[in-house]
């Protein structure tokens, strides 16, 4: 007969006798007892062989109130007085839960809390019914993604995924305005979007109606960008990343937009560069820009490294535009040899590239909750309870697209869930685990123990999809010998997980998604996503009306933590300790996600923060770096940026004191007019001037002297070549 316990919340689970072995030898170890688990086992089962004689039930009360009678009997009493302890530690977490959760942290959960909610509330509510969940939630060892903490059981048109990404716009008024509806719909439910304006015709193009020739990208992406602003959502509004090709002849125009703060203010912008666009920068080669009508052939050439100077210039000056290596999201994820399956654009924050009307459904597991020990010399990582999250995770988000399966604003939205069925697992409290186990953020030692857990966490991630497929059954669209010839298969999935995955199939298409998680990581207490500590303290003013303003030294708690425990001041903490992304070098911060790509299937959201000092030449450094370390993308922030004074109003605190040099380029242009063969050629002379874009486009003229290019200088038409005198009025 199969026993059961019975579990505080009346739910039944299979009676497991190595669940009371491992909880008496953690006991006996923590006293410094040299006991064996085989011999707690065998203890284990000598004290439950007459419990399972009465009945098919066991209540975990009475087992627990037996593991204590037997440890006393047996006169282990510091064991026994550790059980006890570790007894009521569980009750007051299931009766009190995160009460060490500050201020900050419960202004936070309030966002996603119903009213009158209280946090034992919120737990069991988004626990879905999963009692391993609800364990998890409460000891801070995992959590979903914000959208799904929201929508899950509250009613209404509200969906459970961050974000999307909709169908690019085609070439025509149909496309583009259906897509404008999309995204609109999309926002009504929650739903952030992404997309790629690539297939809309360049600036000056012939049209076929009233117009003659059409506006460009530029214009439509500005009508996204209002839809978004528009588009009104619970506290707070829709996110939209735009995504453009670097072969498209309005690229310069997308580079340089968000220079004016007053264009394109409702989304993120991004440059998809492929490895030809890199090659050629490294060569030094030309770029051609090309795009093609019914009418007409319009290309664009310049210097590939001139245009990768303009981007880093914009990133440098406003943090926009970010990079995303598009070859390389095409190339490396489980379903890269799937004839129908191309990535063009990503979700806002770049953790998701997606199909069209694809979601990423996320959830992501506190690292640092796992270590054992923490900040001592026996510091210890829990594998065993690693794996179990993850797997917990894994069937948790999978329920998660079809419970909330039917919450997608558009029909094509829910028929690609059921055909894909991609969840997005991902990380938080790396720059914690790295003080917990006293390894330096981006050190070897660091970089080694990062190899093996994120090798752990993708088996993990794929045998639980495997299992979970055995009892649900495969996404509809899985085939083995298309996924498992796939090179990130190849690379990263072990021979006994590979041999479930051929028998069982997968249950879900993509398994890990490291996305930014600014919230929830903040309601957990620990660091954001892969990143190091933005800074580990603080400087807060406290004005009271009776009193002087004080100035007080607020630190993170992993920091806090380790000098407690280190039984100093958090000032005296090792240097080590104070690594923060505004000042690790680059190639080690370069160096962890390298580590971490390898085994995540979709992509990582992260931001190279960098001091106000770095040049546009360091930005450039950082995307050739980026590449040739196979990442996915990458987003450059510089401290004091041009941005932040704009926004904030400059002053001494905020002003950039190193504004760069936007490049000096000319773009040498060809108009072929298909039906006539008669082709137009010109150069156009960009300049920036005070964060302002203004191209001067002339008909190309060949100076008659050295037959160099023309171009227009200071109001007269002068030759392009230094070297060469020539020059003439432009009247």
């Amino acid at each position: 007969m199969t026993k059961y316990v019975v579990k505080r919340n009346g739910v039944k689970e299979k009676f497991d006798v190595s669940k009371i072995a491992n909880a008496m030898h953690k006991a006996y170890l923590s006293v410094g007892e040299e006991i064996s688990y085989k011999e707690c086992l065998e203890q284990a089962k000598f004290i439950t062989k007459d419990l399972l004689q009465n009945g098919s039930e066991i209540s975990i009360e009475k087992i627990q109130d037996c593991v204590e009678l037997y440890l006393m009997d047996t006169k282990k009493y510091e064991t026994a007085k550790v059980y006890i302890k570790y007894r009521e530690k569980q009750r007051l977490d299931r009766e009190n839960p995160w009460n060490d959760n500050d201020e900050r942290q419960d202004i936070i959960l309030s966002k996603y809390l119903l009213d009158n909610e209280n946090k034992k509330e919120f737990i069991k509510r988004v626990s879905i019914k999963r009692p391993a969940l609800e364990k998890i939630l409460r000891h801070k060892e995992a959590i979903f993604g914000g959208r799904n903490l929201y929508a899950i059981g509250r009613e209404g048109n509200i969906t459970g995924s961050n974000c999307y990404v909709t169908e690019d716009p085609q070439d025509n008024l149909e496309s583009i305005y259906k897509v404008d509806y999309q995204i609109a719909r999309t926002y009504s439910y929650g739903g952030g979007q992404g997309m790629n304006l690539s297939n809309i015709r360049p600036k000056g193009a012939k049209v076929n109606n009233s117009s003659n020739t059409t506006p460009g990208v530029i214009v439509f992406a500005e009508k996204y960008s209002h839809t978004t602003l528009n588009t009104q959502q619970d506290n707070r509004r829709g996110a939209l990343m735009l995504v453009l090709n670097i072969d498209h002849p309005d690229i310069i125009d997308f580079v340089t937009t968000k220079l004016d703060l007053n264009k394109i203010n409702g989304a993120n912008i991004s440059i998809a560069l492929t490895d030809d666009f890199m090659n050629a920068v490294e060569k030094d080669d030309t770029w051609v820009m090309r795009f093609e009508t019914p009418y007409e052939l319009i290309e664009k050439k310049l210097k590939a490294r001139l245009l990768l100077e303009l981007i880093a210039y914009s990133a440098h000056t406003m943090g926009d535009p970010g990079i995303m290596f598009i070859d390389k999201m095409n190339d490396y994820h489980f379903l890269s040899e799937y004839e129908e399956v191309k990535f063009t654009a990503t979700n806002p924050c770049g953790e998701q590239p997606l199909m069209a009307h694809g979601s990423c459904n996320l959830g992501s597991v506190n690292l640092n909750a796992f270590v054992k020990n923490p900040f001592l010399d026996d510091a210890y990582y829990d594998w065993e309870r690693f794996d179990h999250v993850i797997e917990e995770m894994i069937y948790s988000l999978d329920d998660l697209l079809t419970l909330l399966g039917n919450r997608h604003a558009l029909k094509e939205q829910r028929d690609h869930v059921k055909k894909y069925r991609e969840v997005g697992l991902g990380v938080m409290g790396l720059a914690d685990l790295a003080l917990s186990m006293k390894l330096p953020y981006g050190s070897q030692e660091f970089l080694d123990f990062l190899d093996q857990l994120m090798s752990r966490m993708i088996n993990q991630a794929a045998r639980a999809t495997a299992l979970n497929a055995k009892e649900k059954g495969a996404f509809p669209a899985f085939d083995y010998d298309k996924i498992s010839s796939s090179r990130f298969y190849k690379t990263v999935i072990l021979p006994e997980v590979d041999e479930l995955i051929k028998k069982y199939g997968m249950r879900n298409s993509r398994l890990l998604s490291i996305a930014p998680t600014g919230s929830i990581s903040n309601i957990l207490g620990v660091s954001g996503g892969v990143e190091p500590f933005f800074q580990i303290s603080y400087t807060r003013r406290i004005i009271s009306l009776f009193e002087e303003e004080k100035k007080i030294t607020v630190w993170e708690k992993t920091p806090l933590a380790m000098a407690k425990a280190l039984n100093i001041t958090p000032e005296e903490l090792p240097e080590w300790t104070k690594i923060t992304s505004q000042n690790i070098n680059f190639n080690d911060r370069a160096n962890v996600q390298k580590v971490i790509q390898k085994y995540v299937d979709t992509a990582i959201s992260s931001t190279f923060n960098i001091p106000n000092s770095a040049t546009i030449q360091d930005v450039m450094d950082i995307y050739t770096t980026a590449w040739h370390k196979d990442l996915k993308g990458a987003t450059v922030f510089r401290d004091r940026c041009a941005k932040i004074g704009i926004l904030s109003g400059l002053n001494a605190e905020t002003k950039d004191l190193n504004p760069g040099t936007p490049p000096k380029m000319h773009i040498e242009e060809s108009w072929t007019n298909k039906l006539s063969g008669k082709k137009k050629e010109y150069v156009t002379h960009v300049i920036i001037e005070n964060q302002e874009y203004k191209p001067e486009k002339m008909e190309r003229e060949l100076c008659p002297m050295c037959h160099s290019v023309l171009i227009k200088k200071q109001g007269c038409i002068q030759c392009s070549n230094d070297l060469c005198d020539y020059e003439k009025c432009s009247i």
